[in-house]
């Protein structure tokens, strides 16, 4: 009974370290998609003048215009404002996209949705890349996800956010960042940023010191590859032997 305890231990054990993987969604950038049908269908549930909420919406841009661009959805289509253009640099006609905003119900025109962030869809991760080269090729970024790292040049709380200009650390190139969180980090702080780079600006959720990766050498020296692999294959042993005595 005991051997049988342990094993179950040691299982989960191998489980809970196996299980690293974080979930990229569950994020204000990506709300509830909502389909075009849906809104045609019940526009005043989604409408935020009545109760002031966010949703996400996907399609096709099929049309752009000084004001307005149009998404479509298989027959049904939505009018997106175009106020906030930046947010739009580097999408095509045709290109799939996710938008997040609020949506206005207007039952004697055009519905529309009012974006806050414009993403690629599927959503598109560019890992970390350095803030110059988004600097020199800001529509090859905009809409996606990067990770940033360089030193708080300022820092400052504006409408419930943290404004902060970070540097890189060997150009001296500079990026705006939205992060939405509490943070104890300070100016000359080197940290690493990940966020939805959206209108020249880096909005982001996960924000930390940026500290090189910790080795298990590290904490215990002379701990090896091989040593790891001799390890793993002791404790495949031990578990025959628990399952035997079982």
């Amino acid at each position: 009974m005991k051997n049988s305890s342990a094993l179950k231990l040691l299982t989960m054990a191998f489980l809970l370290l196996s299980c690293t993987a974080i979930s990229a969604g569950a994020s204000m950038f990506e709300l509830e998609i909502v389909p075009l049908s849906k809104l045609v269908e019940e526009p005043s549930v989604y409408d935020s003048t009545m109760a002031y909420r966010k949703i996400s919406v996907v399609g096709n841009m099929s049309e752009v215009d000084k004001r307005y661009a149009t998404i479509t959805e298989g027959e049904h289509f939505l009018k997106i404002d175009m106020t906030k253009k930046e947010l739009f640099e580097g999408f095509d006609l045709n290109d799939q996209l996710m938008v997040t905003g609020e949506f206005t119900y207007d039952p004697i025109g055009d519905d529309t949705l009012h974006p806050n962030y414009v993403l690629h869809y599927p959503i598109e991760d560019a890992g970390i890349v350095n803030i110059s080269t988004i600097n020199n090729d800001i529509a090859a970024y905009n809409g996606k996800y990067v990770t940033v790292i360089g030193n708080i040049s300022s820092m400052q709380m504006t409408m419930g956010r943290q404004t902060i200009v970070i540097e890189e650390l060997d150009t001296e190139k500079q990026m705006k960042v939205y992060y939405y969180g509490a943070t104890d980090l300070e100016a000359e702080n080197e940290v690493k940023v990940v966020g939805l780079y959206n209108g020249k600006i880096l909005h982001s959720e996960t924000m930390g010191k940026n500290r090189p990766p910790i080795s298990i050498s590290t904490i215990i020296p002379g701990f090896s590859s091989f040593m790891g692999v001799s390890i793993i294959g002791l404790l495949a042993i031990l578990l025959r032997q628990i399952q035997r005595n079982d």
